[in-house]
């Protein structure tokens, strides 16, 4: 076996601890919608530079369990899931929260994998300026915006006459023209519009 090959033996073993979640095996206890998830120390702070500040000896003691508030159960365990393996399962329904957790506990490489997963759901008139607001809330997600950008170049004059786009507010029509994701002419784009 090679170094790499051990490593990864070696990781699978601790994911394999972690998803017992057995209280003897860590330091560090999260409470979360009154359920409690154990992690490392170690772990979390090298991961993480808001686990660093947050577990240092001034926050917390050894017993005290940290009650997380800001996130569900299922988002802070997908969370510490990926930090102990790598990657987590995302849903249509859970993408945009582990975004918002990836970034809270500036988390690059968690936001990485989730923009890959954005980035192939399938966007429609109807849900193109929710992406848009929230691509352009978090930055670095690449791929999404690779993504959207391809659909509106693509569903332009459609995009143009939906209900969607003449309800839409000044911002996100301003982050469309921000983002140089119009091609056309500004006369080109009113006459467009108004037909």
């Amino acid at each position: 076996m090679n170094p790499m090959e051990n490593l990864y033996e070696m990781q699978l073993q601790i994911y394999e601890i972690f998803k017992t979640q057995n209280p003897e095996f860590f330091d560090v206890v999260f409470e979360v919608n009154g359920k409690k998830l154990y992690a490392e120390k170690l772990r979390l702070s090298a991961i993480s530079p808001v686990f660093k500040s947050l577990l240092s000896e001034k926050w917390i003691s050894k017993n005290d369990a940290i009650e997380i508030e800001s996130f569900k159960f299922g988002i802070f365990k997908q969370l510490l899931n990926f930090i102990y393996s790598g990657q987590c399962r995302l849903t249509e329904e859970n993408a945009f929260s582990m975004v918002e957790i990836a970034e809270f506990y500036q988390i690059y490489s968690l936001k990485t994998f989730c923009d890959g997963y954005l980035s192939k759901m399938d966007l429609s008139l109807e849900n193109v300026f929710q992406f848009l607001e929230f691509s352009t809330k978090y930055s670095g997600l690449l791929k999404l915006k690779e993504s959207m950008k391809k659909f509106i170049f693509k569903n332009l004059y459609e995009l143009l006459k939906s209900e969607e786009f003449l309800m839409a507010d000044k911002f996100a029509i301003e982050q469309l023209i921000n983002l140089n994701y119009f091609f056309l002419k500004q006369e080109k784009l009113f006459r467009a519009v108004s037909i």
